[in-house]
């Protein structure tokens, strides 16, 4: 008897408190449609329950895809392995295993993530619907509109993590941007890209060093070389490789006439040790040059700077922001692997040495992104189609809209031919 009495008992203050939760729920729900129907701009429960909805979804559908016990067993393991006293005696092992682990370390933070801000979204959604206060129920609301919005911005970032599959699209990156045609304008549109790939990195949180800069006879840049140091880096700005077009009123023009201007972005992985890519020493050419610094202890006195040339597809780079030789002609090194590197990824060739002139095209003309600021304002990435008419927004580094569209169409044109 007393068993069923409990649960009499239960099934009635259970009853209670569903019609308690109703009332409430429909005097929060007419507040909403009340505030909604005012023309404000505002989102109901049962929009943002919606959109819930659909991004736990592609929550479940990642949370497959990455296997969160397995990953934490992976992490454990490498954490273990990093903590051994001569993990150091073979410092690219070392280096090789520490990114192993700082990538399986992101993947569980992301999942992690995921998780907590859908239970946020649903706790303050329960909460919208059950507040008596209007005030209280709108501010619940908006905390799960403000939940629901991380999460989605979460999942586009680990979606579009899961597109950089290259073998060096972890690494930090070295940009190089050169003055093209337009003169003075092209050399002011260099310094212009400079300012909008620091402002990019900046924004991501990337440590970023200017190693080389060329100032222009007259104003802007003739070259700039950036170094980029941060996970994913070379990954995401390898979408910038190309050429960029700049269409504006020229202020160095007195009757400020309309004027075209390009500047050309190369891109290449930044690598840390000369050893993991192999170069025969025959197809090299390496010279040595005065620095063209601004002066002082050995810089313009002596050869410091080092130039080196692959002698079968005449690509040459240049290391001059170090104070000796030896460590110019390191620096040097690195690109010239760096760059030959990308180019054999791009080439689809097994190895460097496969790499020969005819396969190396001219980046130059080859325009990929449209910069108008007159006679009006947009900024069109001619591969992808992406465009925005917000060109203060791109120039001061917003540029994760191209180059998301990039990497995606990249990865449906591998999976088409994949399918061929």
């Amino acid at each position: 008897m007393r068993v069923r009495a409990l649960a009499s008992a239960r099934a009635a203050l259970a009853a209670t408190l569903e019609r308690s939760r109703a009332m409430y729920s429909r005097h929060a729900r007419a507040r909403f449609a009340s505030r909604a129907s005012s023309g404000t701009d505002f989102e109901t429960v049962g929009v943002v329950r919606r959109r819930l909805l659909e991004l736990e979804r592609r929550v479940d559908a990642a949370l497959e895809i990455v296997d969160v016990s397995a990953l934490r067993k992976k992490f454990d393991a490498l954490d273990a392995r990093s903590g051994a006293g001569d993990l150091w005696d073979d410092a690219r092992r070392a280096r090789a295993l520490m990114a192993e682990l700082a990538g399986v370390r992101e993947e569980l933070e992301a999942a992690n993530a995921f998780e907590g801000h859908v239970s946020d979204a649903k706790t303050a959604l329960e909460l919208a619907e059950v507040g008596e206060e209007e005030n209280e129920a709108i501010e619940m609301l908006d905390e799960a509109l403000a939940s629901v919005e991380a999460l989605d911005k979460a999942l586009e970032a680990w979606e579009l993590r899961r597109l950089l599959g290259g073998k060096y699209d972890t690494l930090g990156a070295v940009v190089q941007i050169y003055a093209g045609a337009g003169g003075l304008d092209a050399q002011d549109w260099t310094e212009m890209l400079e300012r909008m790939y620091l402002g990019w990195c900046e924004k991501r949180g990337f440590a970023v060093r200017v190693t080389e800069r060329l100032e222009g006879e007259g104003g802007g840049l003739k070259t700039a070389t950036l170094e980029v140091d941060g996970r994913y880096a070379y990954g995401y700005l390898s979408s910038e490789k190309g050429t960029h077009r700049l269409v504006r009123q020229s202020p160095f023009n007195k009757d400020a006439a309309r004027q075209t201007s390009f500047a050309a972005v190369d891109v290449i992985p930044l690598l840390q040790d000369e050893e993991e890519v192999k170069i025969p020493e025959s197809d090299l050419e390496i010279t040595t040059m005065r620095s063209s610094g601004a002066g002082g202890q050995n810089v313009n006195k002596l050869e410091t700077a080092v130039r080196v040339k692959h002698i079968p597809t005449g690509i040459s780079v240049k290391a001059e922001e170090h104070r000796t030789q030896q460590m110019n002609r390191q620096a040097a090194m690195l690109r010239i692997k760096a760059k030959l590197t990308a180019l054999a990824e791009e080439a689809r060739v097994a190895d460097i040495a496969e790499l020969r002139g005819d396969v190396v095209k001219a980046e130059w003309g080859q325009q990929i992104r449209n910069y108008v600021l007159h006679p009006y304002k947009l900024v069109k990435d001619v591969r992808t189609g992406v465009e925005t008419s917000d060109v203060t927004r791109v120039l001061n580094g917003g540029l994760d809209e191209f180059m998301s569209a990039y990497l995606r169409l990249k990865a449906a044109e591998r999976s088409a031919e994949a399918n061929k």
